[in-house]
């Protein structure tokens, strides 16, 4: 399968531009890699001040219910947005060499999941410091990780794909991205919907059925709806499988364009 041969030639390439452009963004900066962690925690002071002091909201652990929120949503936003724009910053690399171009977004995807790996790792540790200790629910971040980023790798796939014919495209994504931001839950609670209303948002809003899933794992230690989780991952799959097909097929067609 070509796909697979791709990954096991290109994937320490992706790995080792992941790195180098992570190294390159904290290069000059006093506070360096933290401010992949500082970026999250200013918005959610923010998000906590209007929510509680502002609205008068009283939600116990609302700062690490938003942190959660945030670092996880950072992600999918992150590695979608960069991937539109990902195969046109690379014309001078594809000009030189026939790199696969979903290998491009593999590097975008690993940059942004070592940040939400590291504001993870910092929520595990301020659920304990809050009183939440570690506990076998938690191992359920693992298959809400893997559907994630399955879903993401998908939807950045056909952005970058889109990308390249229409430059415009970059800025409805934007739009598309706040929309779904609001949608999602990041710093509210989704018990206000309804039963029906939310089992229908589960099947609709991958991100806000997602974030919900990382905070019942890291958090309140609730089960895992293993259903809808399937069914994200098959769409994910799904996508993923479309985007693929959309850059194998299009890839001599995309150095013309660009």
């Amino acid at each position: 399968m070509r796909f697979a041969r791709d990954v096991r030639k290109y994937f320490p390439f992706a790995l080792y531009s992941a790195f180098a452009d992570l190294k390159s963004q904290v290069q000059g900066s006093y506070l360096g890699w933290m401010w992949w962690v500082l970026d999250p925690l200013l918005f959610m002071l923010v998000y906590s001040f209007i929510v509680e002091v502002v609205f008068g909201t009283n939600m116990e652990n609302f700062p690490l219910y938003v942190f959660i929120g945030l670092t996880s949503w950072n992600f999918f936003a992150a590695t979608v947005q960069s991937s539109v724009g990902v195969i046109r910053s690379y014309r001078s690399v594809l000009q030189k060499s026939p790199i696969p171009k979903f290998i491009l977004v593999v590097m975008t995807l690993i940059i942004n999941l070592i940040k939400m790996g590291i504001g993870l790792m910092l929520s595990f540790f301020a659920a304990m410091v809050l009183g939440i200790f570690p506990n076998a629910g938690m191992l359920g971040i693992f298959p809400v990780m893997v559907v994630y980023i399955v879903l993401t790798f998908g939807a950045s796939l056909i952005g970058a794909h889109i990308g390249v014919y229409i430059v415009d495209f970059n800025n409805v994504m934007v739009v598309l991205l706040r929309l779904l931001f609001y949608l999602s839950g990041v710093f509210f609670t989704l018990d206000r919907l309804p039963g029906k209303a939310k089992e229908l948002y589960n099947f609709v809003c991958p991100t806000g059925f997602l974030l919900e899933q990382f905070r019942f794992a890291l958090m309140y230690s609730q089960p895992l709806s293993y259903l809808v989780l399937g069914y994200w991952l098959a769409v994910g799959i799904g996508l993923s499988a479309f985007g693929l097909w959309l850059t194998y097929s299009h890839e001599n067609t995309y150095m013309k364009v660009i």
